[in-house]
């Protein structure tokens, strides 16, 4: 299986010869990797770029069984190339209503609705419908067309269809709003309408103390009430507010309108995790009080601007600077800032968040890691943060006495293990 990674990287490459040469030595790989470790290949159908290259792989053995249940669900596939999808639809693979809609395969779409009209609604990935994948405005005209429930909500994250499509295809979002979708503040500051900010506001003036992955908000993250949280989350973005997506898409005449409209405590928040010293300080000088109002979820956004979705080290200075408690877990999972930089192998926050005060060999309430523990299985086991300064970072928690628990040495790096070595007794 290591040598899938070798081949992917080729087909990303879009590298015909190179990918003919690999493959042509090794006869049958291909279908045998397929039928053993089917989510494994579904992730590299999302690298293939051109028709030629979907081509190349069905004639080297690529089972178009996996693609077709690769595809099924309709999760996952707005990389995939629609002339891509063709072609291997072409060579016998089969479509879901999901997948037809995800991929924007609008004539395909419409014959198995022709078939079993009731699909319209059927539930795929996340008990979404098809509507929820629509990948063109002309595949959500025809959704509709039929009888798609405008704002259908998935199991597992509670969002509309117009939710969904605003990351990769805000223009069906903009389409499902002029059909009367229900809209919300984040799809005018994704979107830069400013007029339908202008209405939001205006009928619902609290919308402007929202914050995606906030529990006690219609937005919550990851894991509240078990499930998976908005899908903002994914195609907005991990713990933002309205105001700072407005900003960060360029729509300043929107920011300045909903910061015009923001009570104060949510403004601090929107500034400190802008890292914007200069309002937060004004906005504390003229509420001087607004520290003691602070709830835990407010705090809590120290520990989400150490984690990979939000890494922000100034907005941690400035909240810490601020009077923020250093080590205030993130709500849904209990996990500390200190856990969460050293996930990331941040060592400058690390150090930061040290000097501070961070208890060095606290417990995560869901694996029993330490810090220390984090940082090991970030860089040895999941391999998601190969910038990380995990040397540095096992050197500082170390120093702090933090503890090494048995069985964590040696770890097969060698610069892990010639930090790790110096504290290890005969």
């Amino acid at each position: 299986m290591d040598l899938l990674p070798q081949l992917l990287a080729l087909v990303q490459a879009d590298d015909l010869v190179a990918v003919q040469a690999w493959l042509e030595p090794r006869p049958g790989w291909l279908f045998r990797v397929g039928r053993h470790s089917g989510a494994s290949m579904a992730g590299a159908l999302g690298r293939v770029r051109t028709p030629a290259m979907a081509e190349l792989l069905v004639d080297h053995g690529l089972d178009l069984a996996v693609v077709s249940a690769a595809w099924a669900s309709g999760i996952g596939l707005g990389a995939i190339p629609g002339p891509v999808a063709e072609r291997w639809v072409a060579r016998g693979a089969t479509l879901s209503v999901h997948a037809a809609a995800a991929l924007g395969l609008i004539g395909p779409l419409r014959e198995l609705l022709d078939a079993a009209p009731d699909q319209v609604g059927a539930p795929g990935g996340d008990g979404c419908h098809p509507l929820h994948f629509a990948r063109t405005v002309a595949v959500a005209e025809l959704l509709l067309e039929r009888g798609a429930e405008l704002d259908a909500r998935d199991d597992d994250h509670d969002s509309t269809p117009a939710q969904w499509r605003i990351g990769e295809a805000p223009d069906v979002t903009r389409f499902l709003l002029q059909r009367g979708a229900t809209p919300d503040l984040f799809m005018a500051a994704g979107l830069g309408d400013e007029a339908l900010a202008r209405r939001m506001v205006a009928a619902h003036p609290e919308c402007t103390t929202d914050r995606i992955g906030n529990n006690s908000g219609p937005f919550p993250g990851i894991g509240f009430q078990g499930r998976g949280g908005t899908i903002y989350q994914w195609t907005l973005g991990f713990n933002q507010s309205p105001q700072e997506i407005a900003w960060a898409r360029g729509h300043r005449a929107i920011f300045d309108f909903l910061m015009s409209r923001t009570p104060p405590r949510a403004a601090f928040l929107i500034a400190c995790a802008m890292a914007d010293r200069v309002r937060a300080e004004d906005i504390l000088a003229r509420h001087s009080g607004l520290r003691a109002e602070l709830t835990g979820e407010d705090l809590a956004l120290l520990a989400k601007c150490c984690w990979e979705t939000n890494l922000n080290p100034a907005a941690v200075r400035l909240m810490l600077d601020l009077g923020f408690p250093v080590a205030v877990p993130e709500h849904n999972h209990g996990f500390l800032p200190l856990h969460n930089a050293a996930w990331c192998g941040h060592a400058g926050l690390v150090e930061l968040l040290l000097q501070r005060g961070h208890p060095v060999d606290v417990r995560d309430p869901q694996h029993q890691g330490t810090p220390l523990d984090w940082a090991l299985h970030s860089c040895v086991q999941a391999g998601r943060h190969p910038e990380g300064e995990f040397a540095r970072v096992l050197t500082l928690l170390l120093a702090a006495g933090a503890t090494v628990a048995p069985g964590r040495f040696p770890t097969g790096r060698a610069d892990l293990d010639d930090v790790l070595r110096a504290v290890q007794r005969p």
